[in-house]
């Protein structure tokens, strides 16, 4: 049975993980099949964006302890080969061409909270909660979270959730800015499909080079930003999706930007 599914819903790629039995932990088989999904959506040039979502009421609940317990009869260098699973999906995710949409219903946990920071943008159920409660079993968070999490939240908010591992809700995290959307409970899935319509006429390239830009935008000096700015404008200048949207604007019509998908 697949444990991670996808759909081309209109110019939407939703990817599913549907392993509800376990929360939609990640057993065995979950970083590749997910890693595979998303090579999919990159590959298909009608796609615009990728939703990911966990059916059965929750999103992801992180590494699967019975797989972790297994761990401790590693070497280091075996368990850190392990650990590169983990970081290879969410390096996948962060380095997609296109938007990526976290649709959170019921809760994220431990790596599940890595999974939904990886994307772009993140939608939560009212009723939804971020766990990293690593400590509560004597472990440290990983897949990037700390960073994710550095990037969007105050040092005390981060410790909060990491060095006693309570649950933070939707309504807080939204009121931190740390949102896109809340919805009501069981309204996530169909919120981020209407979400995901935002893309359905942006340009690909432009997005892309966008993306690039946000991410190095925490880490770069001023000086390193504003060139890696200049370097990306100059060849989107060049771009057909550029000669397109700035006649459009100029003959006062609407942009065709599918045109340079197919």
């Amino acid at each position: 049975m697949s444990i991670i599914e996808g759909q081309k819903i209109n110019n939407t790629f939703f990817i599913s993980i549907n392993n509800p039995k376990s929360k939609n932990s990640m057993v065995l088989g979950f970083h590749p099949q997910l890693q595979s999904k998303i090579n999919e959506a990159e590959n298909s040039k009608d796609i615009n964006s990728i939703i990911i979502f966990g059916e059965g009421g929750f999103f992801c609940a992180g590494g699967d302890l019975n797989s972790l317990k297994t761990r401790r009869d590693m070497t280091v260098p075996e368990r850190l080969e392990t650990l590169e699973q983990l970081n290879g999906t969410i390096k996948k995710i962060k380095e997609c061409s296109k938007p990526t949409i976290a649709a959170v219903e019921g809760g994220a946990a431990g790596a599940g909270v890595s999974l939904a920071m990886a994307c772009d943008f993140l939608i939560m159920s009212d009723k939804s909660f971020l766990s990293l409660a690593y400590v509560k079993i004597g472990l440290t968070p990983d897949g990037g979270v700390t960073k994710l999490l550095a990037e969007v939240l105050p040092k005390q908010i981060l410790s909060e959730l990491a060095l006693i591992g309570d649950r933070i809700f939707a309504k807080k995290l939204f009121d931190l800015g740390f949102l896109n959307l809340i919805s009501d409970a069981g309204e996530v899935k169909s919120d981020a499909l209407k979400f995901s319509e935002k893309f359905k006429n942006l340009p690909q390239n432009a997005m892309f080079r966008i993306k690039t830009l946000i991410h190095h935008a925490y880490d770069n000096n001023f000086d390193e930003q504003m060139k890696l700015e200049a370097n990306l404008m100059a060849d989107s200048q060049g771009d057909k999706e550029s000669m397109e949207g700035i006649d459009a604007f100029l003959e006062k019509r609407d942009p065709n930007f599918s045109k340079f998908r197919s």
